[in-house]
């Protein structure tokens, strides 16, 4: 029981700052002809971080201004972790349960034998 009390309470921390979806960095071309990253794939501007999710059964992406690179990041790692505790969670919950049905026989359901037809 203390495990799972400690999992709930960073679950819950996890959920204060998580954010569902990816992170892509792209690398982009703009739109003066005269730049060299219309010539030279190496000299592309970015990275350019995007937070990528499905929104409504569309895929979306929110473009992250570099000043807040930071807390993008924290709240993706904040969603892995929120991901990863729920996880163990229903681990522990699945393996309650099987103890709980182990021990009580009518939870199993009671088996019965069919006739043979020989």
């Amino acid at each position: 029981m203390r495990k799972m009390k400690t999992l709930r309470r960073a679950l819950l921390a996890a959920t204060k700052a998580m954010v569902q979806g990816g992170l892509s960095e792209t690398f982009r071309s703009c739109g003066k002809t005269t730049c060299p990253c219309h010539d030279d794939p190496a000299a592309r501007h970015g990275p350019h971080l995007y937070l990528t999710y499905r929104d409504e059964g569309a895929s979306r992406s929110l473009y992250v201004p570099p000043e807040h690179v930071a807390d993008a990041r924290a709240a993706h790692d904040a969603w892995a972790a929120f991901w990863t505790i729920g996880c163990a969670i229903a681990t522990l919950n699945r393996e309650q349960l099987r103890q709980q049905w182990q021990r009580d026989p009518s939870a199993r359901g009671a088996r019965t034998r069919r006739p043979r037809h020989d």
